[in-house]
């Protein structure tokens, strides 16, 4: 006890506790209402446990930043004046140059780290797209991957419906963001109403794919009337997810807004 009093007591007369900064540059920035830093802690049911910070607008380039914040991994949220759109960890963080890759599952487009698809072919023979795509695709054992989604989709849980938006990973590791929602039939059901949650599924591979009983984290969960959630929104960019911040460093992060949102990595709300 005594060495951890003396500690910060050293921490303190050095002028304050580990603090770092983040620095979020975003064009354009015109429409952005609020920017702010969300810390994840561990989830339990029904309870989800996040510190929110606000970051300022820094001079009219664009930027928002913050300061003194504790050192650790943290998410964005954008509001702008017509949409949301919220970062999210989906990072496995595996060893320095282990394969890794990233799956938008609704539009089925494939992009990976340390993986060169073409480098299973012969050299000198053209590849095409679809042939480098099937390569990635047995890297990392997708089609296996996505017959224990589909799986999962089917068995009988208190939601009526499950859709998995994007999976990133190694061949022995993934995590996934799930969308889930309950149509009516609550306890104390007040007219029609719905459950919506989005979460953070964990995966590993034993011979084959298998969700873990335990690591999932919900981001998020909403119970509203149906008229309202129709309108709700909250899409999820994984490139806003994850930013670590560190002692005395700034974590810098460059964002440029979408023309056009994707409802399909998230819930969009009907124009």
């Amino acid at each position: 006890m005594r060495v951890i009093a003396a500690f910060l007591a050293v921490l303190l007369s050095a002028g304050g506790v580990l603090a770092g900064q983040l620095d979020v540059a975003i064009n354009p920035a015109g429409k952005v209402k609020k920017v702010q830093a969300i810390r994840r802690g561990a989830s339990a049911i029904m309870q989800i446990k996040q510190d929110v910070f606000d970051l300022k607008r820094a001079g009219e380039d664009g930027h928002f930043i913050v300061e003194d914040l504790a050192p650790g991994v943290y998410d964005i949220y954008i509001e702008t004046d017509d949409h949301t759109i919220e970062g999210v960890d989906i990072n496995v963080r595996p060893e320095k140059d282990t394969p890794v890759f990233h799956w938008w599952l609704p539009a089925d487009r494939l992009t990976t780290d340390n993986f060169d698809p073409e480098s299973v072919f012969e050299e000198g023979v053209k590849v095409t797209d679809e042939e480098k795509t099937e390569a990635i695709r047995r890297r990392f054992r997708l089609d296996s991957l996505r017959q224990c989604f589909d799986a999962l989709g089917k068995v009988k849980r208190f939601e009526n419906f499950i859709r998995f938006i994007y999976a990133s990973g190694t061949d022995s590791a993934v995590k996934a963001l799930v969308e889930l929602r309950r149509d009516g039939g609550h306890y104390a059901e007040r007219g029609a109403e719905t459950i919506w949650r989005a979460e953070v599924w964990q995966f590993t591979w034993n011979g084959t794919w298998s969700a873990q009983n335990r690591g999932a984290k919900v981001l998020e969960r909403r119970r509203m009337q149906t008229a309202d959630f129709i309108q709700f929104e909250k899409l999820y960019d994984p490139s806003l997810g994850g930013i670590e911040v560190k002692d005395k460093g700034t974590a810098t992060v460059t964002y440029t807004l979408p023309d056009v949102l994707d409802g399909k990595m998230g819930k969009a709300r009907k124009e």
